[in-house]
């Protein structure tokens, strides 16, 4: 059975976890560089290096692609931010609760006197001279 890995960056799914990546391989997503650090699983935010791997160099920047021949891509690089679990739980309760998703968008009135009167609900029709 074949592993799967998502973008480091925005999660989409890349697919089978190749033998090796292009150094210059993009998510098709977010257009993210995935040979980078970031998507390896020796990298360890916490080291001073940023890496685990005992013969890699550090590189200077995670989330750019590089040449690192160490390269092992971990399944599980992308963490869900926190405002992306936000917005997931309020959908969540408002369908527990059968309301309408916060998250979906109305559509936007653009007439000023109709967005006063929904606002007010006591202002007169439009008048002849207004048009």
């Amino acid at each position: 059975m074949s592993r799967q890995y998502n973008c480091w960056r925005c999660g989409h799914m890349q697919g089978d976890i190749p033998r090796s990546l292009p150094r210059l391989e993009q998510c098709p997503a977010c257009e993210a560089d995935l040979h980078v650090c970031r998507l390896c699983g020796y990298y360890k935010p916490s080291l001073s290096s940023k890496c685990d791997h005992d013969l890699a160099e550090p590189a200077r920047e995670v989330d750019i692609a590089n040449f690192c021949q160490y390269l092992h891509i971990n399944s599980q690089a992308y963490v869900e931010k926190e405002a992306d679990k936000e917005k997931q739980a309020q959908e969540k309760l408002a369908a527990l609760f059968g309301h309408e998703s916060t998250a979906k968008t109305t559509a936007v009135n653009d007439d000023p006197m109709d967005r006063l009167k929904s606002l007010f609900n006591d202002l007169p029709e439009k008048k002849d001279y207004e048009k």
